[in-house]
């Protein structure tokens, strides 16, 4: 008895070819849209459906990233994270960062990084001063306000130098109290530290890989930030 093999027509709703699927990009591809953030956090909003449209050639590997390795060297970390028992807008941990010696294309030197406790959300403020500070602090506690949040403390260390007269009053009139840490314990505000070292690190891989000129730096912050932001964290 013999057979003849028939091939069937393709159904019409389906198209099939011999080229790759190029939806499904690599690890690594991946990796370097999303500002050089680590494979884990990568995983996790593959793994929980966090971002439409990011797919993932599971196949392929995931290699050491060379920027990332240049960019995230460490000299040591800092401790265990206190445990968190703040509601939003309650206590904003605050760092001024600079001076850069590369203004940035919007001349600015310095950045100000605002950190809320309990959600670990982050507001960067660029500032071509560092007296222009103060200002930025009373615009963003302000909103805090309006928003029908309870501003009660910011935390700083205690060598901040932009905190003005000016500014100490406004708080006082608001109830908002000043946190200083012990001199010469900048591990004692670690929540901006660490985040200012995440930040840079990120903002570093991404010229690096990129190839682009320091000038930029600025709007790399920014898209660090919102990465960040937008990214998966235990809080």
């Amino acid at each position: 008895m013999s057979f003849k093999l028939i091939p069937m027509p393709a159904p019409s709703k389906y198209k099939f070819s011999f080229n790759a699927n190029t939806s499904a990009l690599s690890w690594e591809i991946w990796h370097r849209r999303f500002g050089h953030v680590r494979y884990l956090g990568l995983q996790k909003l593959l793994d929980n459906t966090m971002v439409k449209g990011l797919h993932v050639d599971m196949r392929s590997p995931r290699p050491d990233c060379v920027a990332c390795t240049k960019a995230k060297h460490s000299k040591k970390p800092y401790g265990l994270a206190e445990k968190k028992e703040t509601k939003l807008g309650q206590l904003t941990h605050v760092d001024l960062w600079g001076k850069y010696k590369t203004a940035s294309i919007h001349r600015s030197q310095y950045y100000l990084i605002l950190i809320d406790d309990a959600s670990q959300y982050i507001t960067v403020d660029f500032l071509k001063k560092k007296s222009q500070a103060g200002k930025k602090i009373t615009e963003y506690m302000t909103h805090q306000i309006a928003m029908g949040r309870s501003p009660c403390a910011i935390k700083m260390d205690r060598g901040s130098k932009f905190i003005n007269d000016e500014l100490k009053q406004w708080c006082r009139s608001q109830g908002i109290h000043f946190q200083m840490t012990a001199p010469y314990s900048p591990s004692q505000n670690r929540v901006t530290k660490h985040m200012n070292r995440t930040l840079g690190k990120l903002a570093r891989a991404m010229l690096m890989a990129s190839k682009l000129p320091q000038f930029l730096w600025e709007p790399v912050i920014v898209h660090a930030a919102y990465i960040h932001n937008h990214s998966y964290t235990s809080v």
